[in-house]
């Protein structure tokens, strides 16, 4: 019964992580009709327009406790129309300089101007269109006749089952770290080399802390690390890098 025991407990880790990210969404959606933040706001509108994108972006400040799951700074929306929400740790945090929070806004507006979240929403539509398919093999197999079939049909939906997470795992994992440094690009070009390389300080300030994986797969894989993502801003900003690195003793973010 190893493959029906494989098979019940991915459906059932598959299901709670739909759920998790269902409320993580309903409670963005719900957090929007908190204060709004009118300066960030048209800040965001202006990097639309910078990018002669048509649309319309509002900024949310929260709490850490209010959007755990939101980190320093989240967004949904696409095609220029959605809503950025920035945790006030790093608002409200004195060492940080407008700069660094003008590039996080911005990686945040780029997310929603390329439209990034349609890619995920159509490769997690593919994903469960193939987990209903392995749940129709799974349950075939309880109405087998013989042993010899239900062997075969729990071999099959066991080797599917790990070829289809291994799959679906370097698939989301490829999307998700494209999506990051494309973001990451924009932002640079939007807000400039100096914000970038203080946010490589936040970056490493949580390395510090014991943080290695800036963004995970749907299936918890590290999907980009933050060594990935200061490297691709150093390689962007490398002749700027020396100056505004010194003197930099740590900015705590949490």
């Amino acid at each position: 019964m190893l493959g029906a025991s494989l098979m019940s407990q991915d459906r059932s880790h598959g299901t709670e992580d739909v759920f998790r990210r269902l409320v993580m969404e309903i409670e963005l959606v719900l957090h929007a009709a908190a204060s709004i933040d009118q300066h960030l706001s048209q800040e965001a509108m202006a990097l639309l327009k910078k990018m002669n994108i048509n649309g319309s972006v509002v900024v949310i400040n929260f709490d850490s406790d209010e959007l755990p799951s939101c980190g320093l700074a989240c967004s949904i929306g696409i095609g220029g129309f959605g809503i950025v929400f920035m945790n006030r740790v790093i608002l409200s945090n004195p060492n940080i300089p407008e700069e660094a929070k003008n590039f996080i806004l911005a990686h945040e507006v780029a997310h929603i101007a390329r439209s990034h979240l349609l890619p995920r929403i159509t490769f997690r539509f593919v994903a469960g269109l193939i987990a209903k398919i392995l749940d129709e093999i799974a349950r075939s197999q309880e109405e087998a006749e013989s042993f010899s079939a239900s062997f075969l049909l729990r071999l099959i939906s066991t080797l599917l089952l790990s070829i289809t997470l291994g799959v679906i795992g370097e698939a989301d994992r490829q999307i998700v770290r494209q999506e990051e440094l494309e973001a990451d690009d924009m932002a640079i070009t939007l807000a400039g080399c100096g914000g970038a390389i203080w946010f490589t300080k936040v970056l490493e300030w949580l390395r510090s802390q014991g943080v290695e994986v800036s963004h995970e797969s749907i299936l918890g894989f590290p999907a980009l690390t933050i060594d990935e993502r200061v490297k691709m801003i150093y390689q962007r900003c490398q002749r700027s890098w020396p100056a505004a690195r010194l003197g930099f003793e740590g900015v705590p973010v949490t």
